[in-house]
């Protein structure tokens, strides 16, 4: 369907025109409606970034926009969303921020406690809803840079340069432990040789907060290049940051291994005759050890594939993969802080008509337990259960929406 907005009382496609009245808009503080629903007022808000306006759905209202529609999210109780929204993630319905409650410190104290002590190890992340795991965290952030959506015309675009910048422009909307989230975040730069000093320069204005104080920490947002032994400890070194390696002592790295056992499998697997067909995500928070040198506290890795579309096993890599060759439209869900044995639709298809499809990896042959009972009850999307083999619902074409000009004309 063409994106359409009514701005000013117009309607509006995208292009220059929309560029100026959004301009306007911006200005004046005007409202502006998506037409996805001829029957809905959908407002929206405006954004300026990177020398253009961007427009966004306002938190929590993602459902209501039309499946078609480029500002469509699915309902929260389909993934981890349902339980942290308005707990852990309280969204500001009149100005467009989001504060988020984390569940894990980003100070040391005076105490300065050994990077072991406040590393998680257990085999799941705790369930609660009030604040946000280090997994929590990086889901959120993910969703709302909106890399958990995806569209054939996506393809071969989705690079670090991209993602990088759309976790920032996400981070933006967000305050935590009282702070913008964009300064307690570090997300390496893109390397390029030709800018290495102006680079360097960049990432020890944007680490201010750890050279400042040791007892300081920070969250990074990076892709994992390679884990290598260092003198009795393990080193993770990150992709566009090789001389900035994040140490993990030799307790630390034990635990590592076993609280992410799984997501290293899934890892190693992506390697193919061509290099890895993905990448590993890690988020962490981190004090300063010493110059060049940092300490890893609380981690969590997420695997993604190579369109950086996460996944959790490798049924749902292979339907995330199958989603992406037939050309879909689609948002993956997330985990978020539920535990692995609560149910969620792994991703929801856009494009099968007035309803979006949920898809559960599920083996028919199995019963169906009570949890994932009570969330197949949900309503406002179709559900399907489907295994590897099987074919996803069909694509849907849709005509052209009328605008809303053609609508009052009629």
């Amino acid at each position: 369907m063409a994106q359409r907005y009514r701005i000013f009382g117009r309607s509006v496609s995208e292009g220059e025109e929309l560029q100026q009245l959004l301009a306007q808009a911006y200005a004046q503080k005007g409202p502006v409606i998506c037409e996805c629903r001829k029957t809905t007022d959908l407002p929206l808000y405006i954004s300026h970034r990177h020398n253009r306006y961007v427009l966004a759905r306002w938190p929590g209202s993602g459902a209501r926009h039309a499946t078609a529609c480029d500002h469509y999210e699915e309902p929260d109780f389909l993934t981890g969303m349902g339980q942290v929204r308005g707990s852990a993630v309280i969204d500001d319905e009149t100005g467009g921020e989001t504060s988020l409650k984390l569940g894990f410190p980003l100070a040391r104290g005076a105490a300065r406690l050994a990077p072991s002590a406040l590393t998680n190890d257990k085999p799941s992340v705790k369930t609660t809803g009030q604040k946000l795991s280090m997994r929590g965290l990086l889901h959120v952030l993910w969703d709302r840079a909106e890399l958990t959506h995806w569209h054939p015309k996506m393809a071969g675009k989705r690079s670090w340069f991209v993602v990088r910048r759309a976790l920032m422009e996400a981070a933006a909307t967000c305050r935590a432990k009282q702070e913008g989230l964009a300064d307690l975040l570090f997300v390496p730069e893109s390397f390029r040789l030709e800018e290495k000093e102006d680079i360097r320069s960049r990432r020890r204005t944007a680490l201010a907060r750890v050279y400042r104080s040791r007892d300081e920490m920070m969250v990074v947002v990076g892709e994992i290049k390679e884990i290598v032994p260092a003198h009795g400890a393990e080193r993770i070194v990150l992709r566009h940051v090789g001389d900035m390696p994040f140490v993990m002592d030799q307790d630390m790295a034990r635990r590592f291994h076993k609280r992410f056992a799984g997501e290293l499998a899934l890892w190693q697997a992506q390697d193919g005759p061509n290099g890895k067909s993905g990448h590993l995500v890690l988020a962490g928070s981190f004090a300063r050890r010493r110059e060049g040198t940092f300490d890893l506290i609380e981690v969590a890795l997420m695997p993604v594939t190579g369109e950086w579309l996460p996944y959790e096993t490798s049924d749902e890599r292979y339907l995330v993969g199958k989603a992406v060759a037939e050309k879909r439209r689609f948002v993956k869900g997330l985990r978020v802080n539920l535990d692995t044995d609560t149910p969620i639709a792994s991703l929801v298809l856009k494009d099968t008509g007035e309803e979006a499809s949920a898809i559960h990896i599920h083996d028919r042959d199995n019963e169906v337990a009570e949890p994932l009972e009570a969330l197949l009850a949900g309503q406002d999307v179709a559900h399907l259960l489907w295994k590897e083999g099987e074919p996803l619902p069909a694509r849907v074409s849709r005509p052209p929406r009328r605008s809303w000009d053609a609508q009052q004309a009629a």
